[in-house]
Formats: C-alpha cells, sequence, structure tokens
C-alpha cells in the first residue's frame, strides 16, 4: 500500500500535502552476480495491461496526475546479458540480432499461460515467493491489474515465470529492500508478472543526425527504439531527437 510506502519514506509527516505520495529506487546486487533494482516506481499507482500481441500477458505500471490510489508499485528488474537470451544452444560466439525478441516473447507467452489463459496476469504474495508455495488467494493488498490477477506460482520448477538465476536474485533482494524500506516486502504484498520491456531487446539502428538509417524522416526514439530504460531516460532522448529534427528543419548539421 502507498500508506506503508509513505510511513517508511517520511516517518511522522507521512501523509503531509506538500509531500504527496513518496517514491523510492532501490538496488541490490546478489550473489550469483545479477543486479536486481527498481524500474519505474508509481507513487499511488496502478499495474497496467500492456501486451500487443495474442497469447501474451505483459505489464507496465503508470500513476495519475493526482498519484492518490491505494498501491505503489515498482517493477523488479534483473539484469541479463545476450548469452542469456540467445536461442541456439551455444556458449559463446555472436548472438543472432532477433534472440532476445524471441526470449521476450517465450517470457510473454508463459505469463499468459500462468495467468489462466485469459489475458489475466499471474501473481503471488511475496511470502509465498519466499517460500516457495503457491499462492491460493490474495491477503490485505489487492492487486490493480485489470482484467484481473490469478494467484499462482511465479516460482514452480520448471514451470517459472522467470529464468531461474532471475528467481533467485529476486528472492534475494526482496528481504533486502525490505531492510531499506520497512513494509515494502510485507507478506502480503503482491508481485504481478511480468514486465519484460524495460526496453527493445532490439534497437532501430540511426545516424548521426538521429534519424533512421534507411527511412529518411523517421527520428526512432525512447524506450520502444532501444534509446531508453525508463520515464527520464526516455524524455531526455526525446529532447535530442526534437532538437534534430529542428536542426533538420533549419537546414543545420549535428551538433
Amino acid at each position: 500500500p502507498q500508506s506503508i510506502i509513505d510511513k517508511a519514506r517520511f516517518g511522522t509527516s507521512a501523509g503531509h500535502p506538500l509531500l504527496g505520495a513518496a517514491d523510492y529506487k532501490l538496488v541490490h546486487h546478489a550473489g550469483n552476480g545479477r543486479s536486481v533494482y527498481s524500474f519505474c516506481m508509481c507513487p499511488g499507482g496502478t499495474v497496467v495491461a500492456a501486451t500487443s500481441e495474442p497469447g501474451r500477458v505483459v505489464t507496465n505500471g503508470m500513476s495519475q496526475y493526482s498519484r492518490n490510489e491505494r498501491n505503489a508499485n515498482a517493477g523488479i528488474v534483473v539484469g541479463i546479458t545476450p548469452q542469456d537470451y540467445r536461442q541456439d544452444g551455444r556458449s559463446e560466439g555472436a548472438v543472432n540480432p532477433l534472440d532476445g525478441i524471441a526470449f521476450q516473447r517465450a517470457l510473454e507467452s508463459r505469463a499468459y499461460a500462468l495467468g489462466g489463459e485469459n489475458y489475466d496476469a499471474p501473481g503471488q504474495r511475496v511470502a509465498d515467493f519466499l517460500a516457495g508455495k503457491a499462492s491460493r488467494e490474495f491477503g490485505s493488498v489487492e492487486p490493480s491489474y485489470k482484467p484481473g490477477v490469478r494467484a499462482t506460482n511465479l516460482a514452480e520448477r520448471g514451470n517459472e515465470s522467470l529464468p531461474p538465476y532471475a528467481i533467485a536474485a529476486i528472492r534475494e533482494a526482496l528481504p533486502a529492500f525490505e531492510r531499506q524500506i520497512r513494509g515494502f516486502a510485507m507478506p502480503d504484498a503482491v508481485l504481478t508478472g511480468v514486465e519484460t520491456r524495460t526496453s527493445s531487446p532490439l534497437p532501430i539502428t540511426r545516424a548521426r543526425d538521429l534519424q533512421s538509417l534507411n527511412v529518411k524522416g523517421l527520428y526512432p526514439a525512447g524506450e520502444g527504439a532501444g534509446y531508453a530504460g525508463g520515464i527520464m531516460s526516455a524524455g531526455v532522448d526525446g529532447i535530442e531527437v526534437a532538437e534534430a529534427v529542428t536542426r533538420s528543419i533549419l537546414g543545420l548539421t549535428a551538433a
């Protein structure tokens, strides 16, 4: 709940109208070498559907301007490398540029199956996730994702929602995050799967003037084009692209 985050961050000043809803940024370096971090934190926000293909489930988060919904949410991201998503079974050498998309689609298809194949998202109580058992129902924290969240086991061996190394890293990170923000990993907190699109796995290559290499007048920008990984970096890239468009209109050369 957002109220718990407010209290952990602001103490006795929680709820003061000048402070608004509290946010956070968390990072943990797991023992298996993976970095785990909060992404796109949404104070007083909701978890929303973001799939773009049939038979797949993707989650994202957003806050209204008022930031007054009941829950806080953030993506919990585990770092990966191209070797993690290669599809040819080899352990070295160049990775096919499309392997990242295949990896992403596989995770989204698995989330669709775990959610009941009706576009509900799979979800699990944090206490159950850490204990390695399936959730049968949710507790005091009500999931916000629509159309719904199906209580399940996101970490069932052989049917994990994420690769085992990611599951292990998140299991280690959540108690560490709890030590930083009391209540963050409360037993009834909800994990909703999966967010697979922090940035594009395959960037659209652009030239020095930021236009597409093969489509003049097209300026790939932001997360979808592979040039950002969050709201702030997408905004910065958008400013740079807007400046490039202006230079093009005025007939100026790239800086």
